[in-house]
């Protein structure tokens, strides 16, 4: 016989629940490079770089890694709708998800893409060509969608009560980095940036003043004090010994980006296809020692695929 009890729900009782109306973040791709698959990376995910930004029903999207499938295909059981599409730079891990998003094969939604002035071709050709039959079956002209490009000029504009502005990075192609603004609170994302190309030394050793730093002194102040910071670092120490002028940041020398940047929280992306879930889960606990080597005491934690983090 069973000695529970029903009890009436009370007006003091207390079921807390996440407002509306609260600016979020949702990552459906952290990977660099190339995707990953397999049990060793199962908790951190292996789609490439993709990133919503929203309040609520309200999305803006960065970059068309292959996490975009994913996030695709939930947008198109909601119905056709405005959809727009920020483009940090045209590597292959930003781009190739691209012809895999449903919503660009239904007729009444409607894709804008924003990016920059690349070296070379122009943002469209580079898409269209990404759709060349030696690459691909379907073509550019086979997308039922209404598909416009917008080449980012000015420093910025407003999209769903977001303030959306860019800033370039320190990476081998035109590529940008973005704040969002939404009603005080901001977030910036920089996947790609090789913050301090070739230091190997102490981070502590320098300062926003040293030299080798203040050449990166407009990136610092474009993200100084935003609550939420996402900047890759990507590499170990050890492992950046050899890349210098791969376009990605060693470990400790993010660290001292965000310190400068005095971000509130600082959440880490773009992970190396290397590393899989133990490595970086090792490589976390390294980076808040580092941090507290530099009195900083913000909060760290890795991106992974699906997570949803409140700015």
């Amino acid at each position: 016989m069973s000695t529970e009890s029903t009890k009436e729900i009370e007006e003091s009782d207390y079921f807390p629940v996440i407002p509306g109306g609260q600016p979020f973040v949702h990552f459906w791709g952290t990977r660099g490079s190339i995707p990953v698959s397999g049990p060793r990376f199962v908790r951190h995910g292996g789609n490439t770089s993709c990133v919503v930004i929203g309040v609520d029903n309200e999305y803006i999207i960065i970059d068309a890694g292959s996490g975009i499938r994913d996030l695709g295909l939930r947008l198109a059981k909601q119905g056709p709708r405005k959809i727009h599409l920020f483009i940090t730079h045209t590597h292959w891990d930003h781009i190739q998800g691209f012809p895999f998003f449903a919503p660009l094969f239904i007729p009444g939604f409607e894709v804008i893409i924003y990016g920059a002035s690349g070296f070379g071709k122009d943002l469209k050709s580079i898409f269209r060509g990404q759709l060349d039959r030696d690459y691909f079956p379907v073509q550019f002209e086979d997308m039922c969608a209404k598909i416009d490009f917008q080449i980012l000029d000015g420093d910025s504009i407003t999209l769903n009560d977001f303030k959306i502005q860019w800033e370039s990075t320190h990476h081998p192609a035109a590529t940008l980095g973005f704040k969002f603004t939404w009603k005080g609170r901001s977030v910036g994302y920089v996947s790609d940036n090789e913050f301090l190309p070739g230091f190997l030394g102490a981070p502590h050793t320098l300062s926003e003043t040293s030299e080798i730093v203040a050449q990166h002194s407009k990136l610092i102040n474009f993200l100084k004090d935003v609550n939420l910071l996402i900047h890759e670092a990507q590499y170990t120490n050890q492992e950046y010994v050899t890349k210098v002028g791969w376009g990605h940041s060693s470990l400790s020398n993010a660290c001292l980006f965000a310190k400068l940047t005095r971000a509130n929280r600082w959440i880490i992306p773009h992970h190396d296809p290397m590393h899989d879930d133990d490595m970086l889960a090792s490589k976390l606990n390294l980076t808040r020692e580092i941090l507290r080597s530099l009195n900083h005491t913000v909060e760290v934690s890795h991106a992974f695929d699906e997570l949803i983090a409140y700015f």
